[in-house]
């Protein structure tokens, strides 16, 4: 990604819905997913512009009921991205960069995540930093 450069994001949805009333004492897992969905875009200027979709997903559920969910959060957030040096990247390549580009995006989403969990009352769920690590993207993640 070293030869492009993000132009444009653009926040599509954003859901919360508590299904639980939820105290600030009770204990809550939060399980997040994400999934990136890379697009080509018509190129600008000769150079290639890609767009990624980003799909995050969190359940919570408290450990006392933890078959059902207490809060679900959906943030689906667009991506452009320009080549700005280079030689041409092709969108199969720029589509491998998956790891990359999640570590690159989900600071974003995160940013909009935690002021969004304190307006829920829920400031004791704590989302990762990082969200990458050594499993793929795929795999859901174990917060607290």
């Amino acid at each position: 990604l070293d030869y492009f450069a993000l132009f444009n994001t653009q926040v599509v949805k954003l859901h919360a819905e508590l299904h639980k009333n939820i105290r600030s004492d009770d204990n809550i897992q939060a399980k997040v997913e994400i999934k990136l969905t890379p697009a080509q875009l018509p190129a600008s200027g000769g150079l290639n512009r890609y767009q990624v979709g980003v799909r995050l997903f969190c359940e919570g559920t408290m450990q006392t009921e933890p078959d059902s969910p207490a809060f679900t959060i959906e943030c689906i957030l667009n991506a452009g991205y320009q080549q700005i040096s280079g030689d041409a990247i092709g969108f199969e390549e720029f589509s491998s960069y998956h790891s990359s580009l999640t570590r690159q995006l989900y600071p974003l989403i995160h940013q909009q995540l935690v002021p969004l969990l304190s307006q829920l009352g829920l400031p004791q769920v704590r989302l990762p930093q990082d969200i990458v690590h050594t499993k793929t993207e795929s795999t859901p993640q174990q917060v607290h």
